[in-house]
């Protein structure tokens, strides 16, 4: 099994602010081969670095050419449903037997 270290990122330039330090996963692209490569949870970052968990089989970047990103944790950036309601009245208006077929609604996370 593949031990866990840390590796340290230092860019030129600031990094995306909107980066969270615990829940993002930071990945970066191979230049040389286009090969996407997970290296794994950020767990530090200043304004021009970021520090992640990397497995020990991981290969670090090793190009400055690599290109740098992450993705943000569903779990952590979902607000879920928060109080929203509503309520519907239905009335038939004509004298006739009518027969309701069919009611949906439609809802979806929003962060």
């Amino acid at each position: 099994m593949a031990e866990l270290r840390e590796i340290t990122i230092n860019f030129n330039f600031p990094f995306n602010v909107s980066l969270q330090v615990g829940s993002d996963i930071v990945y970066y692209k191979d230049d040389m081969t286009g090969d996407i490569v997970r290296m794994g949870k950020c767990i530090a970052k200043t304004s021009t670095s970021i520090t992640c968990q990397i497995s020990s089989a991981t290969p670090p970047p090793d190009s400055t050419n690599d290109y740098v990103f992450f993705v943000k944790s569903e779990e952590a950036n979902t607000s879920g449903i928060i109080g929203y309601a509503a309520e519907v009245d239905m009335e038939i208006t004509s004298p006739l037997k009518k027969e309701m077929f069919a009611v949906s609604s439609e809802v979806f996370i929003s962060s």
